[in-house]
């Protein structure tokens, strides 16, 4: 795959998965947060639909990230970071005519579709197997985007 190294212009949708990652200590947190901070830095158009709102929400106070209270105040940072985009009953219809995947998972790929995405980054590509939009894990993306000029290190989090 031939990817533009440029950010103007360039969208990213990222999956649930990868910004629930973002407060998450899990193995995956790293190439996630990465993912993010690349796009960011690159001055790419970062965004998710409006369909993850509920679940990111529920997930990080579910998965005993934090409090419900802090659930709720980490959206308000998230819908400051990232564009929020709508899904319509058309991408529905899409969803569940072309998709017969993950039926969620199909509403985000025609909602990306629809608004012009460039990928979408997800730690679970088999859900996105119908996707008219291109799909990359984290670690794919940070590999293709990744400056040469920026580097991460890894630390060990203190245990509690």
């Amino acid at each position: 795959m031939e990817a533009s190294t440029g950010g103007a212009g360039v969208k990213v949708l990222f999956d649930t998965n990868v910004i629930i990652d973002l407060w998450d200590t899990t193995g995956d947190f790293e190439s996630s947060y990465q993912s993010v901070d690349i796009a960011f830095h690159r001055g790419f158009e970062a965004s998710i639909t409006v369909t993850m709102a509920p679940s990111i929400v529920y997930l990080l106070s579910a998965r005993k990230i934090m409090s419900k209270r802090d659930a709720h105040k980490a959206f308000g940072k998230i819908m400051d970071m990232f564009e929020i985009l709508d899904v319509t009953a058309a991408d529905c219809r899409l969803g569940h005519e072309e998709g017969k995947g993950d039926f969620e998972d199909d509403l985000i790929a025609w909602a990306a579709y629809r608004h012009g995405i460039d990928f979408i980054v997800t730690r679970n590509k088999r859900d996105f197997s119908k996707s008219p939009v291109p799909v990359l894990t984290p670690k794919e993306f940070v590999n293709i985007y990744q400056p040469a000029d920026l580097e991460y290190e890894s630390i060990d989090w203190p245990e509690d």
